[in-house]
């Protein structure tokens, strides 16, 4: 991931998405997790972030574009920040599921999402429920009762006056939840993600493939997947091979110069 100024954010052609959320929700841990490889626990003790941040994401021709990270402090304001907004596809916004009650994070949403849409409606909108890697988490059957409790909050008062697109995922930086939410997330940035998704599927229809995915394999996110309903089992298996693939070649693989990088003995 590339720094990247804030004259770039608002460079034409270039697709944002903005990570927002509550003071301490996890929202740079996330993307120092998926996008800079960094270990979870190498973002523990992160200092908070104080200003706008913004980062380019530029993997490939699909994979290209900025995130936004905002400081949970951060209020938008119609002076500064409709020229954002106008340019970005997805807000993502973070809520820590470990802080109940969700009052004060579910405002925070409202906001930003009535403040967003009222000036692109194009945007779409996914809800991180993060850190679900706590003791209380331990039994699906929460989660799910949490992640419904959180939905059923925040589209009480919007439901009827926003229409949108919204997403809601449970994450963790410590499993490949995140990944594939982010993955998810990516995906609405891609214009040619149906042509993308036929050409996998005409792949396992003609093969002897159970299913197919395409990655980055740096970050891990799969740009497509054949249309068939995402299996998390399926995807943590490719996701384990491709670090194994990785962790292979920086053993065994050529240098940029040609040379072999393996120097033990025959």
């Amino acid at each position: 991931m590339a720094a990247a100024g804030a004259e770039d954010f608002s460079a034409e052609g270039t697709k944002n998405v903005l990570l927002c959320g509550p003071h301490r929700a996890g929202k740079t841990s996330i993307l120092q997790v998926v996008f800079e490889k960094k270990s979870p626990h190498e973002t523990l003790f992160l200092e908070p972030t104080a200003k706008p941040e913004p980062a380019l994401v530029n993997r490939n021709a699909l994979m290209r574009f900025q995130v936004m990270d905002y400081p949970g402090s951060h209020v938008f304001e119609d002076s500064a920040d409709p020229m954002v907004f106008s340019r970005t596809g997805v807000v993502v916004f973070v809520i820590d599921a470990q802080e109940e009650p969700y009052t004060e994070a579910i405002a925070q949403a409202k906001k930003v999402i009535e403040f967003s849409h009222r000036i692109n409606p194009k945007i779409s909108y996914d809800i991180l429920i993060h850190k679900i890697d706590g003791d209380q988490f331990m039994s699906d059957e929460y989660k799910v009762e949490v992640q419904q409790e959180i939905k059923a909050k925040l589209m009480e008062d919007i439901q009827d006056k926003i229409d949108a697109q919204f997403n809601f995922h449970c994450t963790s930086i410590y499993d490949h939840t995140i990944f594939e939410a982010f993955s998810k997330i990516v995906q609405k940035l891609i214009p040619q993600l149906h042509v993308l998704e036929q050409c996998l599927d005409y792949l396992i229809t003609n093969s002897r493939m159970e299913r197919a995915y395409l990655f980055d394999a740096v970050s891990k996110i799969y740009i497509a997947s054949d249309p068939q309903p995402v299996d998390l089992q399926s995807y943590e298996l490719c996701s384990d091979m491709i670090d194994v693939v990785i962790d292979v070649s920086c053993i065994y693989g050529m240098s940029q110069d040609g040379t072999t990088n393996y120097t033990g003995s025959p």
